[in-house]
């Protein structure tokens, strides 16, 4: 049946048509769903203050691929970095349909040979200590654990997306490409020697601890990066809020969030 013709009596009309296409052929021409890859980036920890301060956690961190409806305004949340001080102070989540946890927080660190401080935080990325027993755990699947410093005299490096921090060492991270170029995310803050150093923004990278009594380091915020076959995207209207970064990469345009806003399809 064809649009304007009138339906015989009897007939059942199972599919509607216009200028002889098939329902399945017009969703081809006018669909209502993209496939849109998602990157999701958590702040990072913290670094723990004292001697010997411990590396916040990073930021969990995920890959996903979604379908997202037309019509509907999706969130893209962007979690701070935790403040450093103290025993440190975790991450804040971030997310695109599915959320990743904060980074967890570095704990304060000690002097040689006395008693550990506090112990690390967990998160999606456990922050360090300066004890074995007490690293901050990180999530499966967004980071991993903290590390107990050396012999339990020294403050442990935070979790990386990459693997665990190792003696005063952070966690390595990970690398995404979805903007065009290679970047390393959701790194692991530093303990004992790592000077305090903040955590890079918008890669939710771990804070490291402080030193001498010094401050330990804030961590990274997080970031969102969408993308979407540039073919696909064509076929409708892209509303979005929080001003991301826009850009092409290959056959993807591709969306960088480094503040809360919103993503839509028309």
């Amino acid at each position: 049946m064809r649009f304007g013709e009138r339906a015989r009596s009897g007939t059942k009309v199972s599919q509607w048509t216009t200028r002889g296409e098939t329902l399945a052929q017009l969703l081809v021409r006018f669909p209502q769903t993209l496939s849109v890859d998602a990157l999701v980036v958590a702040g990072g920890g913290g670094g723990g203050n004292g001697t010997n301060g411990c590396g916040g956690g990073a930021g969990g961190m995920r890959e996903i691929t979604n379908l997202i409806a037309k019509g509907t305004a999706y969130n893209v949340i962007i979690g701070a970095g935790g403040a450093g001080g103290g025993n440190g102070y975790g991450g804040y989540g971030s997310s695109f349909i599915v959320g990743c946890s904060g980074g967890g927080s570095g704990g304060t660190g000690n002097p040689a040979g006395t008693t550990p401080g506090y112990r690390g935080g967990n998160g999606g990325s456990g922050g360090g200590s300066a004890e074995g027993t007490q690293v901050g755990q990180g999530l499966s699947g967004e980071g991993n654990n903290g590390s107990g410093g050396i012999g339990g005299q020294s403050g442990g490096g935070g979790g990386g997306k990459g693997g665990a921090g190792s003696g005063t060492s952070g966690g390595a991270g990970s690398a995404n490409s979805y903007t065009g170029s290679s970047i390393t995310y959701a790194v692991g803050g530093g303990g004992t020697g790592a000077g305090g150093a903040a955590g890079t923004a918008n890669r939710g990278n771990g804070g490291n601890g402080g030193i001498a009594g010094g401050t330990g380091g804030s961590g990274g915020s997080g970031r969102v990066v969408l993308r979407a076959l540039t073919a696909d995207l064509s076929k409708f209207t892209v509303t979005t809020t929080g001003s991301p970064t826009t850009g092409t990469s290959g056959s993807y345009t591709f969306y960088a969030y480094d503040s809360t806003g919103t993503f839509r399809i028309d």
